[in-house]
């Protein structure tokens, strides 16, 4: 995997472990990683959070995650 610094906006990149990493569209590191101490996942945005789109969520549900990831992409 590429560093997360060289990220270009739309770029997304995935790990083998199923992680993945993208600079968003307004240039927000996105991250959704596998929860290291509980089972699970998180996902965040390097900004701040909005009222209407969080800067991070915490789910058991991969299918979950992935729409996080992908709504946090296109929303910051």
């Amino acid at each position: 995997m590429s560093n997360m610094v060289t990220l270009q906006p739309g770029q997304v990149e995935s790990s083998d472990n199923g992680e993945r990493f993208g600079r968003s569209q307004g240039g927000h590191l996105v991250q959704l990683r596998r929860r290291r101490s509980e089972r699970g996942f998180v996902v965040t945005v390097d900004a701040d959070p909005r009222p209407e789109v969080p800067a991070e969520l915490l789910t058991h549900e991969w299918g979950a995650a992935n729409a996080a990831f992908d709504r946090l992409m296109r929303e910051y």
